[in-house]
């Protein structure tokens, strides 16, 4: 085998892995933000808590974790004070990384699938808002945004 066909293979794979990678990012970061999306909707609509369940997606992520996905790829940025504004329930969460508020975040899906399967009668919105408001964060943090809070006239 020639240097050159060597070379080329050693490209064309790194090409696809990259690709592959690039996807994983994207539509990992679709689905976060599919979730915000859908949460903020699905509380102002006052769905119960097995139908908000139900809308949460968590396939993108469960594929990533398989394949060992390097979450922080995303960005490689910790939260900064800057990022979570004057929201002191954020402090908590300075110098973490991308990877350890993806992981929270769909922990605390998974956490609440199994509140609300073992208890369904129960009213789970206080935790349902708790998600709503982390996955703010999150995704101000991935988007490279600060939060601020509205000012009320």
């Amino acid at each position: 085998m020639s240097i050159w066909k060597e070379l080329y293979d050693t490209f064309d794979k790194e090409t696809a892995k990259w690709q592959a990678d690039s996807a994983s990012k994207q539509s990992l970061v679709f689905e976060l933000k599919g979730n915000l999306t859908f949460l903020a909707d699905a509380l102002q609509s006052n769905l119960s808590s097995q139908e908000v369940l139900k809308g949460l997606e968590r396939a993108t992520f469960d594929l990533c974790m398989a394949k060992g996905f390097n979450i922080n790829s995303i960005s490689g940025k910790k939260i900064a004070k800057k990022t979570i504004g004057e929201f002191d329930e954020f402090k908590k969460y300075l110098g973490k990384d991308t990877e350890y508020l993806v992981n929270n975040a769909y922990l605390k899906i998974g956490s609440l699938s199994k509140l609300v399967t073992a208890a369904p009668n129960k009213d789970h919105s206080l935790k349902f808002k708790s998600l709503f408001r982390f996955l703010v964060l999150l995704v101000a943090h991935l988007d490279g945004r600060t939060l601020r809070r509205k000012s009320i006239k």
